[in-house]
C-alpha cells in the first residue's frame, strides 16, 4: 500500500503535558509515509511542542473529553483541507495509549495493508462486549465520509467525560455504524478472531474445555492484553495500560526488561 495519499490524525494526551520519546520516534519515522500528520493534544506544554517536527500540524485543545474528541477535531481540520476530494485517500487515527517500542514494525505493517472502499480497518479487533475495531489505532478510506450516515455520526461526536460511555457510544458505536452501512470490519491482527471456530467438532471441544476445564474464552478477551507478546513481536507496540496497571497479573518481567533497555519504562509508568 502506498502511503503518499494517506493522512494521520494523532490524538495525544499526557498527564503532565509532555510528549514521550517513543511518540517522537514514531512521528519522525512515519512522517515520510503520510501526506500530512495532524497532531491534536490536550494541554501540551509549549516547550514540548518545539520537539515535534515542523511539518506536522499541531492543534492544542482544552482537556475535555477523551481521544474521540481529539479525533473529531483533527478530522474536521482535515476534511476542510481535502475540500470533498476523498478519492484515493486513507485516514489513520492513532492515540497515545500505546507505547511505540519499535515504530518501524507498525509502520511496515500498515504499509502492507490494502484498504478497499467498503472496509473499516484496525490493528486489532475485539469481541469483548461486542464485535468491534479497537480505537487506539484504526484507519479507513476517506470516501466513506461521502456516506451521510457516517458523516453525520462523526459530526455529532461530543466531549463526554465518562470513559465507559465513550467506549459504548464511540468505540463500539463506530463499528456498529460501519456494520449497519455494510462496511466490513477488518484487522491486521487476527489470532483472537480466528480462535472462534465454526467447525462443529472443534466447537464442541472448545465448549467442553471452557465449561469443564475453565479455559478462558480468549476470543472474547482484549487481545492487546492477553496476546501482548504477539503485539510486541508483530507490531513493536504494547498498551500503556498493560505496563502501568497489569490488572490481569500477567508475567511482564520480559517486557519490563525490554523497556528498561530502551529507556522507555519510566515514560510508560509516568504517562
Amino acid at each position: 500500500m502506498s502511503l503518499k495519499k494517506n493522512y494521520l490524525i494523532f490524538a495525544h494526551y499526557h498527564s503532565k503535558g509532555l510528549i514521550r520519546k517513543d511518540i517522537l520516534d514514531f512521528l519522525n519515522n512515519s512522517k515520510k509515509y503520510f501526506k500530512q500528520i495532524i497532531f491534536v493534544s490536550t494541554n501540551i506544554k509549549s516547550t514540548e511542542i518545539k520537539k515535534i517536527p515542523k511539518n506536522i500540524k499541531i492543534i492544542k485543545r482544552k482537556n475535555i473529553g477523551y481521544d474521540f474528541y481529539s479525533y473529531k477535531i483533527g478530522w474536521e481540520y482535515l476534511l476542510k483541507k481535502l475540500n470533498n476530494d476523498y478519492n484515493n485517500k486513507n485516514i489513520f487515527f492513532i492515540n497515545s495509549s500505546i507505547l511505540f517500542i519499535k515504530p518501524l514494525k507498525i509502520i511496515n505493517s500498515i504499509k502492507k495493508t490494502k484498504i478497499k472502499s467498503n472496509e473499516f480497518w484496525g490493528i486489532s479487533r475485539s469481541r469483548e462486549l461486542t464485535d468491534h475495531i479497537q480505537s487506539y489505532f484504526f484507519f479507513l478510506p476517506a470516501n466513506l465520509f461521502t456516506n451521510k450516515n457516517i458523516l453525520n455520526w462523526w459530526k455529532k461526536i461530543k466531549p463526554l467525560s465518562i470513559h465507559y460511555k465513550i467506549i459504548l457510544k464511540y468505540e463500539l458505536g463506530l463499528s456498529k455504524l460501519m456494520l449497519k452501512n455494510n462496511i466490513k470490519l477488518m484487522s491486521i491482527y487476527k489470532k483472537n478472531i480466528n480462535l472462534k471456530t465454526n467447525n462443529i467438532i472443534k466447537k464442541t471441544a472448545q465448549r467442553f474445555n471452557e465449561i469443564f476445564l475453565k479455559t478462558p474464552k480468549y476470543y472474547k478477551k482484549d487481545p492487546t492484553n492477553y496476546f501482548w507478546k504477539d503485539f510486541y513481536k508483530q507490531f513493536g507496540i504494547v498498551k500503556i495500560r498493560l505496563v502501568k496497571d497489569n490488572d490481569k497479573k500477567f508475567n511482564l518481567e520480559e517486557l519490563y526488561s525490554i523497556l528498561k533497555r530502551k529507556n522507555l519504562l519510566n515514560d510508560a509508568l509516568n504517562n
